[in-house]
């Protein structure tokens, strides 16, 4: 008995556009506060009185170009994100907002969509995620966006891993632990004492879950180097999550690969995307009958090719255009993104777009036409004679069908030759005959235009296409001929994953892996952790937490337990917990902390305190960052020696 190996398809996620709800009168005269958990990664938004976000998406923009109007693009409403990869923009520098622009565009997007109609001010009281020890100055750009355009009446400020950690916690006001925050770009090790962030003790790694989709990518090419194109940054993303691992014990682990009986059961193989060859029939009624099942197929076949034809062309097109957005914005990578497409010159783009756009236009009225008249044979739209019911026998109807074959191919030449004629003789093909006494004459005639050759040609070509896709099915299917060689074209689009499932997370672990010159995860915390006296170690180690988008990969726990059984002392206690939630946590911590004990109204900086204070003020509470106001700048002139010029002496070898 065989064992059935398991194949695992490219996980395909579908989004969905992002619905707009109802602006209800309760939500607009009770004020209601909306909560933004603004991840670099993943975007979540709603409203406090929800138990969870309205809207999760991909913090990007695309400002995308139609045929006539351009349009902002955010989140969900980009289908695919490889084809505008290089329009894509995002707020953040790492895990810190940069670009105000982009997040203007974010916020806009929610906003509409939570379709707040008040004119000029979004009036309900804003509660926002930022990252680990904030810059003033992006919180103040940050405060200034929503104060100054948006007009909202208070905002308060808070680090989504400890608002993960409060949501975690039954008893937030005296609790202590160390919060490990796995994230896109960037992980923390976060020390929290007596339910206050001790910021001085905290660290970061310049390491994450996008570290890890680019090396897999890189393996993965390297390693198939035939299916490079087809292993795009998106899909390498997508097995991260769904099949690395991480290891309890990495060397031990290794050795363990190195068993092929382990290595067989625990490789994961991945399907590309492909197109296989048409099935053969089962039916066991007669050959006319299976010849009619057959037609069917190949006539399904070809509308199924034209359809996936036309979706690739919509996709080339679409990247196409977003280049020449590139040009014509004279952004520096529009050289680099034209190589790319195999193109020198804006002017060969835009030939390339015009060709495009035809050959768009015309499966879009083949396919419109298959819908219309649906046919049952790829014969009937251009040869009746190959009807199967006007032939009594298969043999005769095969027959046919390959004189038919002859008589296109005969055709097809002569077409070509007369092409060439014409292009060679300028503007007439002549004809040489005898006249009635013997003698030679000349006469010519208006030749066809290029592109009506050219048309006939493709038809032609399309015929052959159609004839030899029956005789290829006929001969698999109803020749009485039989081979033994057989091809699995499903196995050479196959990709095998192997250690590679956990030699990818453990760059967390081991930066220096893909060349990062810094400590890894495991010797971070035992820095922290030193940081401490006794007794504040065993309280942060009883209560280690673990959340981020890493946070959902399998192990993570067991692993973090081996590294603190190895650094912790012998029979020391600890404790380990996962995040319920990796992805919604933090907005329900966020929803939690705006819910309890009038937070609120106590940490919320309003517009008043945002004039006096400045933009980058912050009211501390157990899930934000500390506040270290920026210095008074000394104006000149205050004291004596503020005008008076040093004279440098020249300093000593």
């Amino acid at each position: 008995m065989t064992e059935t190996v398991k194949i695992y398809s490219l996980p395909s996620y579908q989004v969905k556009t992002d619905p707009y709800v109802a602006y209800s009168d309760n939500l607009s005269k009770s004020k209601i506060p909306i909560i933004i958990d603004n991840g670099s990664y993943m975007c979540k938004a709603g409203w406090v009185v929800n138990e969870s976000p309205l809207f999760v998406f991909r913090n990007v923009a695309a400002k995308l170009r139609g045929k006539k109007e351009s349009e902002i693009q955010v989140g969900n409403d980009i289908k695919n994100i490889e084809l505008i990869r290089w329009l894509l923009k995002t707020q953040f520098d790492k895990n810190v907002v940069t670009q105000f622009d982009v997040q203007e565009t974010i916020l806009d997007h929610i906003f509409s969509h939570l379709r707040i109609n008040t004119n000029g001010c979004v009036n309900h009281p804003i509660v926002m995620s930022e990252p680990v020890c904030n810059p003033n100055y992006s919180r103040q750009l940050m405060s200034e966006l929503l104060f100054e355009c948006y007009n909202v009446p208070k905002i308060a400020y808070g680090v989504d891993s400890l608002f993960s950690f409060y949501n975690y916690n039954s008893k937030p006001k005296s609790v202590s632990g160390l919060v490990l925050s796995l994230g896109y770009n960037t992980c923390h090790v976060l020390p929290v004492l007596q339910s206050r962030f001790d910021v001085k003790n905290a660290k970061r790694l310049n390491i994450g879950s996008l570290n890890m989709s680019s090396f897999l990518q890189r393996l993965l090419q390297l390693k198939y180097s035939a299916h490079a194109s087809v292993i795009a940054p998106s899909r390498a993303e997508n097995l991260v999550h769904e099949h690395m691992i991480f290891s309890e014990n990495y060397m031990n682990d290794v050795r363990l690969w190195e068993n092929e009986d382990y290595a067989k059961i625990n490789t994961r193989i991945i399907q590309l995307p492909y197109a296989p060859l048409p099935g053969s029939s089962n039916s066991s009624s007669g050959k006319l009958e299976k010849c009619h099942a057959l037609l069917k197929r190949v006539q399904a076949n070809r509308l199924k090719k034209r359809s996936e034809k036309l979706a690739f062309e919509e996709e080339r097109l679409q990247e196409y255009l977003s280049v020449q957005d590139l040009i014509d914005d004279g952004d520096e990578e529009a050289i680099l993104a034209l190589q790319e497409l195999g193109y020198t010159s804006a002017t060969e783009l835009e030939s390339g777009i015009t060709k495009i756009n035809g050959t768009i236009t015309k499966l879009k009225t083949l396919i419109a036409n298959q819908h219309e008249e649906p046919q049952d044979s790829p014969f009937t739209s251009w040869c009746d004679e190959l009807n199967l019911k006007n032939f009594s026998d298969v043999d005769s109807w095969i027959a046919a069908v390959k004189l038919k074959r002859k008589d296109v191919c005969d055709a097809r030449e002569k077409l070509s030759a007369d092409k060439l004629k014409s292009t060679n003789l300028g503007g007439f093909s002549f004809t040489t005959a005898n006249d009635l006494f013997g003698g030679m004459y000349t006469d010519h005639v208006e030749r066809k235009s290029l592109l009506q050759y050219t048309l006939e040609l493709e038809e032609k070509k399309e015929e052959i296409k159609i004839i030899d896709e029956v005789l290829a099915g006929y001969d698999r299917e109803l020749s009485k001929t039989e081979t033994n060689f057989s091809f699995n074209l499903a196995e050479y689009y196959q990709l095998q994953i192997g250690l590679e499932r956990i030699r990818v997370p453990e760059i967390l672990f081991q930066p220096t892996m893909i060349g990062i010159e810094q400590a890894g995860l495991a010797e971070t915390i035992e820095m922290v952790l030193a940081r401490y006296s006794t007794t504040d170690q065993q309280r942060l180690a009883e209560n280690v937490f673990i959340t981020g988008g890493c946070a959902k990969l399998p192990f993570i726990k067991e692993r973090i337990e081996t590294e603190l059984l190895a650094m912790r002392p012998f029979q020391s206690k600890f404790n380990v917990k996962l995040a319920d939630d990796h992805m919604l946590d933090a907005w329900k911590g966020a929803r939690k902390w705006a819910l309890s004990d009038d937070n609120l109204k106590k940490f919320s900086v309003t517009r008043q305190e945002y004039e006096e204070k400045g933009g980058d003020y912050l009211k501390e509470h157990m899930c934000s960052n500390n506040y270290i106001a920026l210095p008074i700048p000394i104006k000149k002139g205050l004291t004596s020696t503020a005008s008076v010029p040093v004279k440098q002496e020249p300093m000593d070898a």
